[in-house]
């Protein structure tokens, strides 16, 4: 395998394992291993993607973004349920992560005509924090840390849909890899310079 396929391959492997998280029964140490595994796969394809020449494509961008959201379905629908805490919290997950897919992606259709999915700061580490909220349950159990976290997340989740909508909503054209809403301004002027040459 050449180098430059080993992000997209990572990114797979992720997207396979969520298989069998989505069907063995949660917290057992097989999936626990499972699980922080894909954690680990996460970590690695975008730093290899970056550091390896050639490794960046189109295809391994979106390859990642499908991964997140199928961890994040695995997350919510399959370990959440398992997880004793107040059940409005899985009910709120579940309306931002449906937020998410129809106010961001749905806006970025409307207007780029095509799915968008952006990676920036803000949900990277949101996504971070999903991962390590099972991990963190896995180890402390339930209980007010666990819904206090959960709270957060969820703040944090609404901030990350916000950004994202205020995002696709001013770009002048689709950049998946945009940092943070203060670089809309800096990409949409790119963007003018490579119209106008």
């Amino acid at each position: 395998m050449k180098l430059k396929h080993i992000p997209n391959a990572l990114s797979l492997t992720r997207l396979f394992l969520c298989i069998p998280l989505a069907i063995l029964s949660p917290f057992s140490t097989i999936y626990i291993v499972l699980f922080v595994l894909a954690g680990i796969t996460d970590t690695l394809d975008g730093k290899l993607a970056r550091r390896i020449k050639n490794g960046a494509s189109e295809l391994g961008a979106i390859l990642d973004s499908v991964a997140d959201v199928c961890m994040v379905g695995v997350i919510i629908f399959a370990i959440m349920p398992k997880m004793e805490i107040w059940g409005w919290l899985w009910v709120t997950f579940i309306c931002v992560l449906a937020l998410k897919v129809i106010a961001s992606t749905g806006i970025g259709f409307l207007k780029f005509k095509e799915v968008i999915s952006l990676h920036t700061i803000s949900l990277k580490t949101l996504f971070t924090g999903f991962f390590f909220y099972p991990l963190l349950y896995y180890f402390i159990g339930a209980g007010l840390f666990m819904n206090i976290f959960s709270t957060v997340l969820i703040a944090c989740a609404l901030l990350v849909v916000t950004e994202e909508i205020l995002i696709i909503a001013t770009l002048k054209k689709p950049a998946r890899n945009i940092k943070s809403i203060f670089d809309v301004r800096e990409v949409n002027r790119e963007a003018g310079l490579s119209v106008n040459t």
